[in-house]
């Protein structure tokens, strides 16, 4: 549905009697239209069209970020004007980095006092021409079920969980120690996948798959196999879940459901979506293993191709400025990029009931600033990150291999992508 769409659009997208039509291509939820059940959201398209007459925006969600890159993929490849504007991924980043010119330089159109935190600017400039303006960040914290940890006889109250996990001082061995307990003890899964915590571990490391100079070292960097092994071994404490699979999301309240999840902002919308908001189970820590982590946080990007290239710049700009960014975290839980929208009341002071009544505006914020490792991806970490992935949903979801031969296996499909 979402190719067919992608296919047709060109031919509608543009100025027709005055009105210049902008299409925008998203994926799970970023929180810009009108609020519903289903997807919470700050109203911001009627509130530009209201200030910038003649202009509409027609937004498509895609069902998921693979089907959006796949859609973006196609699109920017053979230049079909498929949309004017893209939500794009994080670690989508990279590759788009090694072909600039695709690309409108948004630098000018960006507001003057513009203070998104610094690493989110410079993973989108490259020559000096910025290709990507930032959205959100996704500082992480550790969610867990509240519910299950004081039916097992454990103090639930998130300062206990926290120091249970390690406080200040957590690493991901203190993390899986306090799962062996948890899973010796009920016989209940820890985590919900090896690909979940994966996500996390990576973005903690400066140089993973790709070297600042450019040369590929995800086959030799010793770090990556002792964190693969370190997960690996950890086997017995997954759910053996596929991420974002339809017994992913019913495991979210299942009375013998995973315990924990790698918890960002943008993943709230998540759990209140499997649940249902009156669920109460589902409590935040203010910790997080190895000290701090990022997990997504995405960018808007306009395409060369794009017949209204200056009109979706100018939404690009300011669905990003710091007022907006605001907005998307009061009402749908993405974390702002903004430093003046991270210290502004509405957001440092905002609770969550579905989380107990969590401050959730301070404790995010918290985890920002633990956040002081940016890693160096480059234009082939994401194919090297996805095969990754597959390597542990082979050994943890399907597990049709042993650690060791998946392990063997990515070797080889690194070297295939070389």
């Amino acid at each position: 549905m979402l190719l067919g769409t992608a296919a047709c659009g060109s031919g509608s997208t543009g100025s027709s009697g005055g009105t210049v039509t902008l299409k925008i291509q998203t994926f799970n939820n970023p929180g810009y239209g009108a609020p519903t059940s289903e997807r919470p959201g700050a109203d911001l398209w009627s509130k530009y069209e209201a200030a910038n007459p003649g202009v509409k925006v027609e937004e498509t969600a895609a069902a998921s970020s693979d089907d959006a890159r796949a859609a973006f993929n196609t699109a920017i490849s053979t230049g079909s004007n498929a949309y004017d504007v893209y939500v794009v991924e994080v670690d989508w980043m990279p590759s788009l980095m090694a072909m600039p010119d695709k690309f409108v330089d948004l630098s000018s159109y960006i507001s003057s006092d513009n203070d998104w935190v610094s690493w989110k600017t410079e993973n989108a400039t490259v020559n000096g021409k910025l290709i990507g303006a930032g959205t959100d960040i996704g500082p992480e914290a550790v969610c867990y079920r509240g519910d299950l940890l004081e039916k097992a006889g454990y103090d639930a109250d998130p300062e206990a969980v926290a120091k249970w996990l390690g406080g200040d001082s957590a690493t991901w061995d203190s993390f899986f120690a306090a799962g062996r307990e948890y899973t010796a003890k009920t016989g209940l899964p820890w985590y919900d996948s090896m690909a979940s915590n994966w996500q996390s571990m990576i973005n903690q490391v400066e140089e993973s798959f790709v070297s600042k100079d450019g040369e590929v070292i995800a086959t030799t960097n010793t770090k990556i196999k002792e964190m693969y092994d370190q997960l690996t071994s950890t086997k017995d404490l997954s759910a053996h879940l596929s991420q974002w699979s339809d017994d992913w999301n019913a495991a979210f309240k299942a009375d013998d459901g995973f315990a924990t999840i790698q918890c960002p902002p943008w993943l709230i919308n998540n759990m209140k979506g499997n649940t249902g908001e009156d669920f109460s189970g589902w409590r935040i820590a203010d910790v997080f293993p190895g000290g701090g982590g990022n997990w997504g946080g995405s960018y808007l990007v306009v395409p060369e191709s794009s017949p209204n290239k200056e009109a979706a710049a100018k939404l690009a700009a300011w669905l990003t400025a710091s007022a907006q960014q605001v907005a998307v975290f009061t009402t749908a839980n993405n974390y702002p990029s903004s430093v003046s929208a991270q210290s502004s009341s509405e957001v440092s002071g905002k609770t969550d009931s579905y989380l107990g009544g969590a401050k959730v505006g301070e404790i995010f914020a918290n985890r920002a600033q633990a956040y002081d490792i940016v890693p160096y991806k480059g234009s082939q970490y994401f194919d090297i990150e996805t095969k990754l992935t597959d390597a542990l949903n082979r050994v943890d979801v399907t597990q049709e291999q042993t650690a060791e031969q998946s392990w063997n296996q990515w070797l080889e499909d690194v070297k295939a992508l070389s």
